[in-house]
């Protein structure tokens, strides 16, 4: 019996093992209506660095984000399709849309929900939420939003 367990057991395993996404798979599933991931090679474990990368070389517009320049900049990006943010190359976050937002203090602005990833010590966490949670206050971290048609 109890090798009937064992056996059971290490049957399942293998089945999760088999159908478990890797992190680059994640994250290919969120952007790949947005970039262009067809010869992108994303690294398995850590692909934000990645996403990072493509986004500079496809996105129309381009800017360093900060508590200045939040107002201005969010305001160009609803003329745009998609708007992606990146912190340093820990967090990623697609918009989701302008129309539901919550005001944030820190950002003098009304933040609208996203969905992304933030991955720190080889954790990656998937992310919905108003983007100021996910990206976080103002401060000296390097905060990229990235601005596509």
């Amino acid at each position: 019996m109890k090798l009937l367990k064992f056996v059971f057991l290490m049957s399942f395993v293998s089945f999760i093992n088999l159908h478990a996404q890797t992190n680059a798979e994640r994250v290919s599933s969120l952007f790949s209506n947005v970039l262009d991931l067809s010869n992108a090679k994303l690294n398995a474990d850590r692909p934000i660095a990645n996403i990072n990368q493509l986004a500079a070389h496809q996105a129309d517009t381009m800017f360093i984000l900060n508590k200045e320049n939040a107002t201005s900049v969010f305001d160009l990006a609803k003329n745009y399709n998609y708007c992606i943010i990146s912190v340093e190359r820990h967090t990623v976050v697609l918009v989701d849309g302008w129309n539901d937002c919550i005001q944030s203090g820190s950002w003098n602005y009304c933040m609208p929900k996203g969905k992304g990833f933030i991955q720190r010590s080889g954790e990656m966490t998937e992310k919905e939420d108003y983007i100021n949670n996910i990206i976080g206050m103002p401060n000296s971290q390097r905060r990229t939003v990235f601005l596509i048609n």
